[in-house]
């Protein structure tokens, strides 16, 4: 039988909003109670773990290279501005894939997914959106890695790029899963899973603002 070990891993500044709070209570409960019936032929062992400072990329760096230090085979990011239903974890565990990704909506006035598919269009998730679809890259908000993938993917990970054009820099997101990508590793957008999330702003954004059909 194989193992899964796995991290919740949380990169933050220090201040999570109650809704997270919550989530990631009934998540634990859950697995807790329930064990992980999508994957029957794998024992899980899950621990968390919290890394806090303003700079959210050297926080997953940490966070990555303390899991891969430990020994634990899967490592999966919360970010605490996300709400989530307990389902996620067994969803995306069940995929027996290396990368699996949620898509969200950016948390502006005329919000967008953050999802960009390998055409470089912006994914949506709708009504009709489920299973698995190949993707160039999404948000970490909630993610879920083997952390073979990390062994075999160069350091830096998550160093964003400079942007001579606008003097600007990226998110950390994008050049991460693109050197994950040049790794040999395929990225997975989860629509299912990616039902089951908001993403905390003023309000809370969830995929059904951008129509459904």
């Amino acid at each position: 039988m194989s193992k899964i070990d796995l991290v919740l891993a949380i990169p933050t500044a220090g201040m999570v909003r109650m809704s997270f709070a919550y989530s990631l209570c009934g998540l634990v409960s859950a697995t807790a109670a329930r064990g992980m019936p999508t994957r029957p032929e794998a024992t899980l062992t899950v621990c968390m773990d919290i890394v806090e400072s303003s700079v959210i990329h050297t926080n997953r760096e940490q966070l990555i290279k303390r899991a891969i230090d430990a020994g634990k085979t899967h490592l999966m990011f919360f970010d605490d501005d996300m709400t989530f239903e307990p389902q996620v974890l067994e969803i995306m565990l069940g995929r027996r894939q290396s990368v699996v990704c949620c898509n969200y909506l950016i948390k502006t006035a005329n919000p967008e997914f953050v999802a960009v598919g390998l055409d470089g269009k912006r994914v949506p998730t709708r009504e009709s959106s489920t299973g698995l679809q190949p993707i160039a890259y999404s948000g970490f908000g909630c993610s879920l890695f083997e952390l073979e993938v990390f062994k075999r993917t160069p350091q830096p990970w998550f160093l964003p790029k400079f942007i001579p054009e606008s003097s600007s820099y990226t998110t950390e997101d994008n050049p991460c899963y693109e050197r994950i990508r040049e790794a040999g590793f395929p990225v997975y957008l989860d629509h299912d899973a990616s039902k089951l999330l908001s993403h905390i702003g003023s309000r809370a954004w969830n995929w059904k603002e951008c129509g459904n059909g």
